[in-house]
């Protein structure tokens, strides 16, 4: 194989295979990324045995076909900092050559055997399709309630991914809060979800943000995989066997007192209220008069009292409760509109942050019990 190669483009479709290469594996093919050089394309392969990628590689002129698995450990940083523009990559028994100018480097390269087959969507079923800004954007608001870690039970670190009457629901919890972000999908399937680890999910949604928003983007799944594919990339996520709670249960079907506001002004109120409260409670209060505005609250015994008035509409009934204020922070800073909804059912009811004249997000977070002194617990299970 002998690949003639321009540094810049080349490179960018590097990165976007190495993410995914696993690092942490015993196997030392895991460690690679596969070169695959046809007459006319080249693609790079990469897995961690949980998610993989397949890219079509850019900057690339193909002298002499073939595949060799390339070690990402600083072969990588070679093919970045060449010092020329431009440089070939040859590679005979093993053995791989880069000449870039009047320098040369020699390197080891894996078995092309020992690299696992990767999963394909061709065979998968078709769940929908949309462009990779609007499932990016889905992703960043039905996400935002899950752990990055590995809890238990796993769907706590997971993404719901619900087909809906032409629509796919991403759903998320840790069972204080939850959030889901709903938009419309071309093709859309019918029948029952699936759950994605969010490991996962975070790669795709850096590869989703290094792609144009208006990209079309196809989903398919079958009984171990999801896929994400466009024209020059497919990633796909291995899904998690587990079952999601029936969240609908917990939805708000009625509302006391609602809220409508600039979000930025109030996310800017909260963060001042953060300054006080984050190293003591992390509480905040809200008192709600209608016809008046917001007064938001927080106290730390080392610190002070914070107070800040949020104008906008209030209707409804009067109402004092608290909440965890990072959480409350979340859920507005998901959405990028210039307004916001916010509506409650009651002191004990959650609070339901929402898009103004929209039922594509929503964000449930739980209220902390209020004492005398404007203390309280953690936040009730969801």
């Amino acid at each position: 194989m002998k690949l003639s190669i321009e540094k810049s483009q080349f490179t960018k479709s590097w990165s976007l295979a190495e993410r995914s290469v696993g690092t942490s594996s015993a196997l030392n093919v895991l460690s690679g990324i596969l070169v695959r050089a046809s007459e006319s394309t080249v693609e790079l392969l990469a897995t961690d045995l949980k998610t993989s990628v397949t890219c079509r590689a850019r900057g690339v002129r193909v002298e002499v076909p073939g595949e060799a698995v390339f070690p990402v450990k600083s072969v990588g940083d070679l093919f970045r900092k060449a010092p020329e523009g431009q440089f070939s990559v040859s590679v005979e028994e093993g053995k791989a050559t880069l000449l870039a100018g009047r320098s040369r480097y020699r390197f080891s390269t894996y078995g092309v055997q020992e690299f696992p087959r990767l999963p394909s969507a061709e065979q998968g079923t078709p769940f929908g399709t949309t462009t990779a800004q609007q499932l990016f954007e889905a992703l960043s608001e039905g996400t935002l309630a899950a752990s990055t870690g590995e809890e238990y039970p796993q769907f706590l670190s997971c993404a719901y991914f619900q087909p809906e009457n032409g629509f796919l629901r991403v759903v998320s919890t840790d069972s204080r809060r939850l959030a889901y972000s709903r938009f419309a999908v071309g093709d859309a399937a019918e029948g029952p979800g699936i759950l994605l680890p969010m490991k996962g999910i975070k790669e795709l949604e850096r590869i989703l943000g290094s792609l144009d928003g208006e990209t079309p983007l196809k989903v398919r799944f079958d009984d171990a995989q999801a896929y994400f594919s466009t024209s020059e990339v497919e990633f796909a996520v291995r899904r998690v066997e587990a079952k999601f709670p029936q969240y609908e249960r917990i939805l708000p079907t009625s509302r006391t007192t609602w809220f409508e506001a600039g979000r930025s002004s109030l996310v800017e109120a909260l963060e001042r209220i953060d300054v006080v409260v984050r190293d003591f409670n992390r509480m905040v209060v809200l008192q709600l008069s209608p016809g008046g505005s917001c007064t938001l609250r927080g106290r730390a015994p080392d610190f002070g009292e914070a107070v800040e008035e949020v104008e906008g509409s209030i209707e409804g009934e009067p109402l004092r409760i608290a909440f965890n204020v990072r959480f409350f922070l979340d859920g507005l800073k998901a959405l990028k509109d210039q307004g916001v909804r916010l509506d409650f059912n009651g002191p004990e009811g959650h609070l339901a942050i929402r898009r103004p004249g929209s039922d594509s997000y929503l964000c449930l977070v739980a209220p902390i019990a209020l004492t005398e002194e404007d203390g309280g617990a953690e936040g009730d299970a969801l």
